[in-house]
């Protein structure tokens, strides 16, 4: 099959970018939908003998940080924490129970996030930098497919443990472990029966408490960092 596309204006030989670039678009999607036929895909005809897969994959997390915290003992309104954004590599275990159904297990390398000194606390700058772990044990609603496209959503519960503590102007900084509940979506793209790409979007709810030292004085600070993360990356089915 060829494709023609031509842009026409009212010079004899100028070009008009962007329907140029419209036009190169559509003729790519077209192309797509002609030349990778989309049957075979649908989750009925994968086969149950590939009812497990494993995924890799790297993310961002974005934290929406919500807190209160206290200076030997007494509130303070105005004092508040910050988590940085951070990057992250993942990788995941699960098990295709039926065509709509997944559960599966995530795990990653531990990233370090900083903790952002705002409002009262912002003179104190970096308060600490904290590396933490963070495993998820979910399911997942596999409603259809589109072609190669297959999306889906899915909850479950996660459970963060702080592994060390360092650096920053807070000192013997202690935070305790937390476990939270998280909703995700996404979708994947089968390039063959086995392997596919993947996006994935998920919202953790997460609370910590945390005690430490500014200076001599003791402080106390409890932490909603509710982090929203996005990971993409690659699946194999065996």
């Amino acid at each position: 099959m060829v494709i023609y596309c031509y842009v026409v204006s009212g010079r004899r030989y100028s070009v008009l970018s962007s329907a140029r670039l419209a036009c190169y678009l559509g003729a790519s999607v077209l192309l797509g939908t002609v030349s990778v036929p989309t049957h075979g895909f649908a989750q009925a005809d994968l086969g149950e003998d590939k009812a497990f897969f494993v995924r890799a994959g790297y993310g961002m997390a974005s934290y929406r940080t919500t807190g209160r915290a206290s200076i030997a003992g007494h509130p303070v309104e105005a004092a508040r924490v910050a988590l940085s954004d951070v990057s992250f590599a993942a990788l995941e275990l699960g098990w295709r129970v039926t065509p709509e159904w997944s559960v599966s297990f995530v795990g990653g390398l531990p990233p370090t996030v900083a903790l952002h000194g705002r409002g009262d606390f912002a003179p104190q700058a970096v308060l600490r930098k904290v590396t933490y772990g963070s495993v998820m044990l979910g399911a997942q609603y596999h409603p259809f497919s589109f072609g190669r496209f297959e999306p889906f959503v899915g909850g479950g519960l996660g459970y963060t443990f702080i592994l060390r503590t360092r650096g920053g102007s807070m000192s013997e900084l202690n935070i305790a472990d937390n476990a939270g509940p998280f909703l995700q979506v996404g979708t994947q793209f089968h390039i063959t029966d086995r392997l596919s790409a993947f996006v994935d979007a998920r919202k953790n709810w997460l609370s910590f408490d945390a005690k430490g030292k500014v200076g001599p004085s003791p402080v106390r600070v409890s932490v909603d960092p509710d982090p929203v993360s996005v990971t993409l990356g690659l699946s194999y089915r065996f």
